[in-house]
């Protein structure tokens, strides 16, 4: 049944706010539709095998400022988050933080993080495309290729200095790498595209020299540029209950 207000107006006029009531509903429709578009399902895990020793965690990833469950390290001896799907719009790779804590007594000056993007192929039995985000300088006891011992290039040295200090959280904004994402991605698929992504930890290096990565740490060879000698399986500088996982201390 019609409103009364409506059955009172002219024919001419009952015209005319159909018309107007059906281009509302058009417009609504349109909006709808464009944000179904504009977002989809996106998953993201990180992949960090943890253990009481590592010297630097992923304690929470974030797309516009909102958490995400992405399979991190949350309390021994072996609870981790579930990887749950999120819709996400087209640029939520844009909008995307990494949180990484410092768990030792040492301060960090270069690091890194890899992105593998599982749209390109699964990383294992097909190739996939990946970027490695630096953050950082090398420092100069470590500044040498390992093959030949040659000084490494300038420009792969990092850029900005780092100063992360002990039991310190930092953040890496994921906006801030966009041309090498970009770069990366260019003979794939573009970023707007993305849906799956992997996050790994990369090698850090410490003010003195000494680096951690795969779970081990090492400190450059003087006689032997670009070369280091590992140091026992059991080390750790600091202590070692401490933020294992991140906030959770024995």
């Amino acid at each position: 049944m019609l409103p009364e207000t409506f059955r009172r107006l002219g024919p001419k006029h009952q015209l005319r706010v159909a018309w107007a009531l059906r281009a509302v509903c058009l417009a609504v429709g349109f909006v709808v539709a464009t944000h179904a578009q504009e977002t989809s399902e996106r998953l993201l895990k990180v992949v960090q095998w943890a253990q009481i020793t590592d010297a630097v965690m992923i304690s929470n990833v974030a797309v516009a400022g909102k958490t995400i469950e992405c399979g991190l390290f949350i309390k021994p001896p072996a609870v981790d988050q579930p990887v749950t799907p999120f819709d996400a719009g087209d640029d939520w790779l844009q909008q995307m933080t990494i949180s990484l804590v410092n768990r030792t007594n040492k301060t960090i000056v270069f690091g890194s993080i890899f992105l593998h993007f599982l749209d390109t192929g699964d990383c294992r039995t097909q190739p996939c495309a990946g970027v490695e985000l630096k953050f950082g300088q090398m420092p100069a006891a470590d500044a040498y290729e390992a093959g030949t011992g040659q000084p490494i290039e300038r420009s792969h040295l990092g850029s900005l200095p780092l100063s992360w200090g002990p039991e310190q959280t930092m953040v890496v904004h994921v906006s801030d790498y966009m041309p090498e994402i970009e770069e990366n991605l260019a003979n794939s698929l573009p970023v707007s595209d993305v849906t799956k992504v992997n996050v790994y930890r990369g090698v850090f290096y410490f003010a003195g020299g000494m680096k951690w990565t795969l779970g081990r740490y090492s400190v450059p060879d003087p006689d032997r540029p670009g070369k280091f000698t590992p140091l026992l399986r059991s080390y750790f500088p600091g202590l070692r209950g401490r933020n294992w996982p991140p906030g959770y201390n024995q």
